[in-house]
């Protein structure tokens, strides 16, 4: 495990008192290390890695001066003698002009192809004409005019990926562009995702009277999917604490494991006290709706453990706010809080003081303005609620809600890795 053991102590609710959601945050990342262990990955499988290292470049970008156009390599002084050039040739992408361009020529070349040594200049195809193998200059052009010259992209040495950022689509192509088919980036956290709860059933299973089936660890482990995490599936735990035992002797070899439900105060609510039997609880409660009740651990064989609530709202919110920053962190990636917009409010949102609230929105822009509407029943156990949502509107903890016409703060979910 790679879970340091030397940073300060992160506050604690060991009062029963709730943590703010900064203070939450920043205790789990205060328990999180990045790992030092690396892999190899080909280029194509790199995107959204962690890069372990800083990767330089070999060669400038453009290698050779070439075209940015399609059109004529030419000698710009010529056209103060003539507007009428001898077309001798042609250059295309992957095959050069190999001659020699004696004064008054030119030659025929396409984007992205080498511009032969002896001219200077391109002359764009629409500002001429050609007949019989004569170019007519018909709006000259200006020295130097869409030539790309060596290096003007990257020069040689020039850092093109610093270490521990997360790989893009671009951040690859310029690697590829280096010839380089390889990258180490840093390993992926071990994650273990599993459910709580007698009433639960999966979907190979007929209900039995009082049960519904597992969407919590379905939900859950494609939010880490969209992240580029495959959690292993430790399937349902029962209401019997000697079977959350059992399960965490079994599966020891984890850096995070994550369920839900059972985090409560129901009499059947016991992952707490089985957790703090096996670890350091650092806290359970959350000043936020939903997802109040999570219970967050650092186990003895050094993982972190985090027992999300049951309902299914509250289970992806606290996922999404905590989980995913803590294993993003494992793998070496700075935290960077998700930007947010200011919209305004055309739905009434009812809300108690005393927690922070995401409720579920839809934003939207009309005539270069943002608006934002709820998407109806904000319990904890509406799904629908997500599933119509693109946003969380962010209301203060000690706000009681929100009229027609306010504005206010609205997290997208393209913000949020996973959502």
């Amino acid at each position: 495990m790679h879970m340091s053991d030397n940073k300060k102590n992160p506050p604690t609710n060991a009062g029963n008192a709730a943590l703010t959601i900064d203070e939450a945050r920043n205790a789990i990342l205060n328990l999180v290390s990045t790992t030092s262990e690396t892999e190899s990955v080909a280029l194509l499988d790199s995107v959204d890695r962690i890069c372990a290292e800083d990767i330089f470049a070999r060669q400038q970008i453009p290698r050779f001066r070439n075209s940015a156009m399609d059109g004529y390599a030419i000698r710009f002084d010529d056209l103060s003698a003539s507007t009428s050039l001898n077309v001798v040739g042609e250059s295309l992408a992957g095959h050069p002009f190999t001659g020699t361009m004696t004064a008054g020529t030119a030659i025929s070349i396409t984007t992205g192809a080498k511009i032969p040594d002896d001219a200077d200049t391109i002359v764009i195809m629409e500002n001429t004409t050609v007949s019989n193998g004569t170019l007519t200059v018909m709006q000259p052009p200006s020295r130097h005019q869409h030539v790309r010259n060596p290096g003007d992209d990257i020069a040689v040495n020039a850092k093109i990926v610093s270490r521990l950022q997360r790989l893009n689509p671009s951040d690859c192509g310029l690697i590829a562009a280096q010839g380089i088919g390889t990258v180490s980036v840093t390993r992926l956290p071990r994650v273990g995702v599993f459910s709580t709860g007698d009433e639960l059933c999966t979907s190979d299973d007929t209900p039995g009277n009082g049960q519904i089936y597992d969407s919590n660890r379905v939900s859950i482990t494609a939010l880490l999917k969209r992240c580029g995490i495959n959690p292993d599936d430790l399937g349902i735990v029962r209401d019997d604490p000697s079977s959350l035992q059992q399960l965490l002797n079994d599966h020891r070899n984890y850096d995070f494991i994550l369920s839900s439900g059972g985090v409560s105060v129901g009499q059947a609510d016991y992952v707490k006290d089985v957790i703090g039997q096996n670890g350091e609880l650092v806290f359970w409660k959350v000043a936020m709706k939903p997802g109040k009740p999570m219970v967050t651990a650092k186990l003895d064989n050094g993982a972190l453990y985090f027992g999300l609530p049951g309902n299914p709202v509250s289970s992806l919110v606290t996922c999404v706010q905590f989980v995913i920053p803590a294993l993003q962190a494992f793998s070496g990636e700075q935290y960077t809080p998700p930007l947010t917009v200011e919209a305004t409010c055309t739905s009434e949102l009812k809300k108690e003081k005393g927690r922070f609230e995401f409720q579920r929105g839809w934003l939207s822009a009309n005539q270069q303005q943002l608006s934002v509407a709820t998407t109806g029943l904000q319990d904890s156990h509406v799904l629908s609620s997500v599933s119509q949502a693109n946003c969380f509107i962010c209301l203060p903890q000690f706000s009681s809600g929100a009229a027609i016409g306010e504005t206010v703060t609205v997290l997208p979910f393209d913000s949020l890795p996973g959502l």
